[in-house]
C-alpha cells in the first residue's frame, strides 16, 4: 500500500505536459523578439552576422557550416575591384598572360613570370610597368593588405645571386613589392612570399606547364570593413 501511494506521489509531481510545450514557444517568441530588436538597432552586416547564429542554433542550417555571412557591401566593392583590374589588362594587351580572378579570401592577380623578367633573373622589365602602374591606380583606392607571391617551375637554378629556386621566387616577388612601395603603396600594407616550385598550377611535364608555373601572383585580401 505504501508502495502503491510512494508511486501516485511520484507521478503528481511531475510538471504537466502543456508546460513543456508552453516553454518552447516563450523561446521562440523571445528568439523573435531578439532578432527584430537587432533589425532595428544593428547595423546590416552586424544583423547578418546575428542572423546566422541564430539559425544555426535553432537547426535552420547545418550548424558545421560558419554562420557568419559576408556583407554584399564587401562583395560589391570586390567585384567593382576585379572589373577594373580586368579592364587595365585589357587595355594593355595582356589577356593571355594576366589572369585575375575572384577566390574566397579575395582577389588573386597572376602575372606570368616571362612578361616580368628575364630568364633567371629578378630585375623588372621596363616593358611591364605601364602595366603595374594601371595595377596601381586600383590598389591606391582601397585599404586592404597585398601579399605578393613568386612562384617557378621544378627545373633547378644554381647561380651566384640565386642559389635555388627559393631565392628566385623570393627575389622577383620583393622586386614587385619594391616597385609598389617606391609609388606609394604602403609597406605596412605588403607582405612577400617565395614558394619556389611547390605550389604549382600544372604539372611540371612540359614547357608550356612550366611557363605557366613561372609566375607573380598579387593577392588582395578581401577587408570586412
Amino acid at each position: 500500500m505504501r508502495k502503491i501511494l510512494k508511486q501516485k506521489k511520484s507521478q503528481d509531481s511531475k510538471d504537466p505536459v502543456w508546460l513543456t510545450t508552453f516553454s518552447d514557444a516563450m523561446s521562440l517568441m523571445l528568439t523573435f523578439f531578439v532578432m527584430l530588436f537587432a533589425a532595428t538597432s544593428l547595423e546590416k552586416g552586424k544583423f547578418e552576422d546575428v542572423l546566422g547564429s541564430l539559425k544555426g542554433a535553432l537547426g535552420i542550417m547545418d550548424k558545421t557550416k560558419p554562420a557568419i555571412v559576408s556583407s554584399p557591401r564587401i562583395i560589391e566593392k570586390s567585384e567593382q575591384i576585379l572589373e577594373e583590374l580586368r579592364d587595365s589588362i585589357v587595355s594593355q594587351n595582356l589577356t593571355d598572360m594576366v589572369k585575375v580572378r575572384l577566390v574566397r579570401e579575395g582577389i588573386r592577380i597572376s602575372l606570368s613570370s616571362s612578361i616580368l623578367f628575364d630568364l633567371g633573373e629578378a630585375t623588372l622589365r621596363s616593358e611591364v610597368l605601364p602595366l603595374l602602374d594601371e595595377i596601381l591606380k586600383v590598389l591606391k583606392k582601397v585599404p586592404n593588405d597585398i601579399i605578393i607571391e613568386g612562384h617557378t617551375d621544378n627545373l633547378p637554378i644554381h647561380t651566384e645571386k640565386f642559389p635555388s629556386n627559393w631565392e628566385l621566387s623570393a627575389a622577383r616577388a620583393i622586386s614587385v613589392a619594391r616597385y609598389f612601395i617606391l609609388k606609394g603603396i604602403s609597406p605596412s600594407r605588403i607582405g612577400v612570399v617565395g614558394y619556389a616550385d611547390s605550389r604549382p598550377l600544372y604539372p611540371n611535364d612540359t614547357p608550356e606547364h612550366r611557363a605557366a608555373n613561372r609566375r607573380v601572383e598579387i593577392f588582395i585580401k578581401r577587408s570586412n570593413d
